[in-house]
């Protein structure tokens, strides 16, 4: 089975590069600018995933006689986080209510390619490679329907801060990650891109001071935290300049 697996492979790679003669990619640098939304949550934890924004740019490297292979960087701005629904008792009834997450980050995507261009308009291309971020702020927000009105009764204000005291209850989450991302696209007429991507967050996001903490407070009974990592999918626009 696993030779099988590897002969479709190499016939997809020899028969594409054999295409991909015809319509060859123009090699050296190029730049596109990049706009889209993130459906993202923390694995593990108990929050849903949430929508948000990203923006940034990339610099696209055409290899010389590599038939279509790239290698691409970027700067992203994006947001990822997650929101969750639950009642609490508010003056002794039972209330709804909404809990957001908002945690902004600054990443930089590192990545290789291929790239197939179907004809002269028409490109598609694959890509995968490690992303580094840091945290640079964050919001936390509950709102009550309480009555048929919303209260906002928590909401930290938008700082790197709300890592290290963030979440309902409390949570200790770190700033930096790295994780592993795939893209596929397409691009037509040599400017206009769609993407569609997904971000694997490798980095455990809990400190471990809320770990220690979490485990030595007797109503856990000891019991330790489970890891937990970002995931990302993201639909992107960008303009190749």
């Amino acid at each position: 089975m696993k030779k099988i697996f590897y002969f479709i492979i190499a016939l997809v790679v020899s028969s594409s590069n054999a295409m991909a003669l015809e319509y060859e990619p123009e090699e050296g640098l190029t730049w596109m600018g990049l706009f889209g939304m993130n459906i993202s949550k923390l694995q593990n934890h108990p929050y849903n995933g949430k929508a948000g924004a990203m923006m940034g740019i990339r610099g696209d490297y055409m290899l010389p006689n590599a038939h279509g292979a790239y290698v691409t960087a970027g700067f992203d701005w994006t947001m990822k986080g997650g929101k969750l629904s639950r009642e609490i008792i508010v003056n002794g009834d039972d209330e709804d209510a909404t809990v957001k997450y908002n945690l902004h980050y600054v990443e930089i995507p590192i990545r290789a390619g291929f790239r197939y261009n179907a004809t002269e308009e028409l490109g598609f291309y694959g890509e995968v490679g490690p992303y580094f971020a840091i945290g640079i702020g964050g919001r936390h927000k509950m709102s009550i329907d309480e009555d048929g009105a919303e209260v906002n009764i928590i909401e930290d204000q938008f700082t790197y801060q709300s890592f290290k005291n963030y979440g309902y209850p409390k949570e200790t989450f770190q700033r930096w990650d790295a994780g592993i991302g795939v893209r596929v696209g397409a691009e037509y007429e040599g400017h206009y891109n769609l993407m569609f991507g997904c971000d694997w967050g490798l980095a455990d996001m809990y400190r471990n001071s809320y770990r220690d903490k979490y485990k030595d407070d007797p109503a856990n009974a000891g019991k330790s935290l489970s890891k937990v990592h970002n995931f990302n999918f993201s639909i992107t626009l960008g303009y190749r300049f």
